[in-house]
């Protein structure tokens, strides 16, 4: 069977045996007491409960994207008070959305961002042996197959798929504007090298 082993590799298969891997390779959930656990060992302190209507609108539409790709049952959204502006998957049972984030992405760009994440359920076994080893150039190769899981699956909703790469580019300049260069960057493709990959998919 086919396997989304590098981004390579991705952009030489053909596009409608992607699409038939994302349903038949579709990350197994965790457990309900797995799931019950991992939420049981978060910090209360640092969440954001108390939202105003635009932001419960944003998590609203979050949610939707769930729902339409058979997440919703699978992952809980939570937001958190963190300085900087990111989305990221936790423990394959929470997608943690920062408040910078949804106070900079519009609507679709959240939605792009969060089938971003849901790319990040098929390589999760892949990044965090990636991770153990410092291997960075391939945990920069997940992060753009995880783009092109996104771009697939954005398009398969009929989904503007350019909003990936708007919403990438705002939360890199948001970042890198006041926190300057991460500790992780070496860990992640440039946003020009993110770009021309998803052009690459797109076409």
């Amino acid at each position: 069977p086919m396997a989304l082993t590098t981004s390579q590799d991705l952009l030489a298969t053909d596009s409608n045996a992607i699409v038939r891997f994302l349903e038949t390779a579709r990350p197994a959930a965790v457990s309900t007491e797995e799931k019950a656990r991992i939420l049981g060992t978060l910090p209360l302190d640092g969440e954001v409960t108390d939202l105003n209507a635009s932001a419960r609108q944003k998590i609203a539409v979050l949610t939707e994207l769930l729902r339409a790709t058979g997440y919703e049952s699978v992952y809980q959204i939570k937001v958190i008070d963190i300085p900087q502006a990111g989305m990221a998957l936790h423990a394959r049972a929470v997608i943690f959305v920062s408040e910078a984030a949804l106070t900079l992405l519009d609507a679709d760009e959240l939605q792009a961002s969060l089938a971003h994440e849901i790319g990040h359920g098929y390589v999760w076994t892949e990044r965090e042996r990636a991770f153990e080893l410092g291997d960075h150039k391939r945990l920069k190769d997940l992060e753009l197959v995880c783009d092109a899981i996104a771009i697939v699956t954005l398009h398969g909703l009929g989904m503007d798929v350019s909003r990936l790469m708007t919403g990438v580019q705002k939360i890199s300049r948001f970042n890198r504007e006041r926190f300057g260069t991460a500790n992780n960057e070496k860990d992640y493709p440039t946003v020009a090298e993110r770009r021309a990959f998803a052009a690459a998919v797109v076409t």
